[in-house]
């Protein structure tokens, strides 16, 4: 890091960065949604926290801009696609929340795979939960509009927990017959 070549970020600000040209130029930036995730970004002002980025030793130059969920970032460097902006960008399960039309606050959506992960639109301001929910920003539809938060709930081994049952305990001979043992376990 002393010598000013390195970068840190997620993989959204990873794929970002190379597609508008990686070491030739590329933009080093990550969206709302994905900087909430690193814990290092303060969901009241949008911005890098510097009171946890300086405890935890990180200088802010390595740190990707954060910017709204939708907005150009930059254009596509190489390949048939050259030239095509890059406008969008959203965290995993904010974006299906956006996918699944959980617009307006007190709308809620579940997204069933190897793990459970519900998230509740609370509207423009951040809802603290007392019952281990986590608190982040789900969107930010441009620059110039307020973030939208969420409450979020994970399970880790939702769908994982099914071949456990399937596969070790031979309870489930089918992920289609789930529904017809559920009344017998």
């Amino acid at each position: 890091m002393a010598a000013g070549n390195c970068l840190f970020g997620t993989v959204d600000s990873w794929l970002i960065w190379n597609l508008t040209g990686g070491k030739n130029g590329g933009i080093h930036i990550t969206d709302v949604s994905n900087a909430s995730r690193t814990m290092l970004m303060n969901i009241d002002t949008l911005k890098w926290d510097p009171v946890l980025i300086n405890f935890f030793g990180i200088p802010n130059s390595v740190l990707p801009a954060i910017k709204s969920s939708s907005e150009v970032y930059g254009y596509i460097a190489k390949g048939s696609l050259r030239g095509l902006p890059v406008s969008g960008c959203l965290g995993d399960q904010q974006s299906a929340l956006v996918g699944q039309q959980c617009l307006s606050m007190g709308q809620a959506k579940a997204t069933y795979g190897t793990g459970c992960f519900l998230l509740y639109n609370t509207g423009n301001f951040p809802v603290h939960s007392s019952k281990g929910l986590l608190t982040t920003v789900a969107y930010k539809l441009g620059p110039k509009v307020p973030p939208v938060y969420a409450l979020e709930g994970s399970v880790a081994v939702a769908g994982a927990a099914l071949n456990w049952l399937r596969d070790n305990l031979n309870i489930l001979p089918s992920f289609g017959e789930a529904q017809i043992h559920v009344p017998d376990l």
